[in-house]
């Protein structure tokens, strides 16, 4: 059954930043006591802030942009950039290419980095590029449109430089122990109801804007309980990063 809720006219409206992306289209899950209430609770609880707080970010929210790939996607051969894993378990050196790695949103998976459909970009246009769009170790990536895909969260957890696409927000912590404990809220029940509280459009044609991930609120946690939540879902993005390269290794030796 479709849920239904009543508000006033007014609270419709948000503050719109002029300088930031396009302006809010409000949806009936803007309205939704389950959205809402996911917001109320989250922005109560002592030492909450917004993901556009800049006392918590290196910078506000901003989305990649299209990448020019220098490899051929109907050429797998072609591929290669700086970190890639080979079919051997090993990684792409410096000295081998100076392309970079490019990801897609399709890459951007539940908790994770999927570096095989990874494309990649020629030094030069990482260089013009990577102010806005490289994403760094420690960054919170979010999916931010398609139906399917919107809302996925992940954190780059290489030390390889990457570049991420129109479709992808960055979020980037001043604390990585901090990016670690937000990206494991959003992925929560209670952090994806706000993410879908701010999405736009219809039809498959969905997206959410960094102004409006900005406004989503991260309920603090003390210390202890930031840095044992951080630990342990950065342990969980290296064991499978592990089984990635291991299992590259033994299939080439199939």
């Amino acid at each position: 059954m479709a849920l239904l809720t009543t508000r006033p006219f007014a609270d419709v409206f948000l503050d719109l930043d002029g300088d930031k992306d396009a302006n809010h289209i409000f949806e009936p899950e803007f309205h939704q006591d389950v959205y809402v209430n996911a917001c109320k609770e989250a922005e109560k609880t002592p030492g909450s802030f917004q993901l556009g707080d800049l006392s918590k970010l290196v910078r506000y929210p901003n989305r990649g942009s299209q990448p020019t790939y220098c490899d051929d996607e109907s050429d797998p051969e072609s591929l290669i950039y700086r970190g890639m894993v080979k079919t051997d378990g090993a990684s792409v050196s410096d000295k081998e290419t100076s392309n970079v790695c490019a990801l897609k949103s399709v890459a951007i998976r539940w908790g994770f980095v999927d570096f095989g459909v990874a494309r990649a970009v020629d030094e030069e246009f990482f260089k013009k590029k990577k102010l806005r769009n490289e994403a760094q170790s420690g960054d919170v990536l979010i999916n931010s449109t398609g139906d399917g895909t919107i809302g996925r969260v992940a954190v780059y957890n290489r030390s390889h430089p990457a570049l991420v696409d129109g479709h992808v927000t960055i979020v980037r912590f001043k604390d990585k122990k901090l990016a670690w404990y937000a990206a494991a809220y959003l992925l929560s029940d209670q952090g994806q109801k706000q993410i879908y509280r701010y999405i736009n459009g219809s039809s498959g044609q969905v997206e959410i804007y960094p102004q409006d991930i900005a406004r989503i609120w991260i309920p603090n946690g003390d210390a202890q309980k930031i840095s044992a939540v951080a630990k342990q879902y950065e342990s969980a993005a290296r064991k499978y990063e592990e089984f990635q390269a291991e299992l590259s290794s033994v299939l080439s030796k199939v």
